[in-house]
C-alpha cells in the first residue's frame, strides 16, 4: 500500500505536466525571412585587394525535400562572362553558349569567349573596366530545367568588386530563359 501512495504524487505532477490544448498546433512553424533566401553575404569582399576587380558568381536552384520545405541548392552550372561594349549580345543556340558563342544583334556575328566554368561558382579578377554580359547555364542532369539559362549585363568600374547570384526557380523548363531577379552587390 506504501509503493501506491509513493506513486499517487508522481502521476498527478505527470498528468498536470503534459496537460496539452487540443488547438495547439503540433509543430510550430517558424517564419520564414524572404530576405534570407538568397544567402547573401554581408560582406562578400572580405579579404580582396582594394586595387583589383573583381566579379563573383554563383548558381542555385530551388528544390524541394521529401517534406515540401523548400530550400536553395548551389548546382553545377556553365558561368561565362563576355565583353560587351557596343555589343547587345544574346544566347541564341545553348549548346553553343555552353561552348563560349553568343550572337551579336547588333553585328549579326557571333561573339566567342574562353571564360566558360562548369561549377557552382567562379570569381573573375582583374577585368578590364567596360560592360560585360554573364550567362548562367545549368547543366543537362537536372530533373527539371535542364540547359535553362540566365543572362545579365554588368558594368565593371576600375577595381569594382560585384557578387552576383542568380537563383533558378524550381519549376523552370528545359532550355528556358529566366530574367535574373537576385539583385547585385556592388563595392
Amino acid at each position: 500500500m506504501k509503493n501506491h501512495f509513493f506513486l499517487l504524487p508522481i502521476m498527478i505532477a505527470l498528468m498536470c505536466g503534459c496537460a496539452k490544448n487540443i488547438s495547439d498546433p503540433l509543430v510550430e512553424k517558424d517564419p520564414v525571412n524572404m530576405d534570407s533566401i538568397y544567402q547573401e553575404p554581408t560582406d562578400p569582399f572580405l579579404g580582396t585587394p582594394d586595387k583589383m576587380s573583381v566579379v563573383m558568381v554563383s548558381a542555385s536552384k530551388v528544390i524541394y525535400n521529401q517534406w515540401q520545405n523548400f530550400f536553395v541548392h548551389p548546382e553545377d552550372s556553365y558561368i561565362m562572362i563576355w565583353p560587351s561594349e557596343n555589343r547587345k549580345l544574346v544566347i541564341k543556340d545553348v549548346d553553343k553558349a555552353i561552348k563560349g558563342i553568343v550572337t551579336d544583334e547588333i553585328t549579326k556575328t557571333e561573339v566567342e569567349t574562353n571564360f566558360v566554368h562548369k561549377g557552382t561558382g567562379i570569381t573573375f579578377q582583374d577585368l578590364i573596366p567596360g560592360k560585360y554580359t554573364v550567362a548562367v547555364i545549368l547543366n543537362e542532369d537536372l530533373e527539371n530545367g535542364k540547359k535553362a539559362y540566365s543572362t545579365k549585363e554588368i558594368t565593371v568600374k576600375q577595381y569594382g568588386k560585384i557578387y552576383m547570384k542568380k537563383i533558378f526557380s524550381y519549376n523552370i523548363k528545359d532550355n528556358e530563359f529566366e530574367e535574373w531577379t537576385t539583385k547585385l552587390i556592388e563595392k
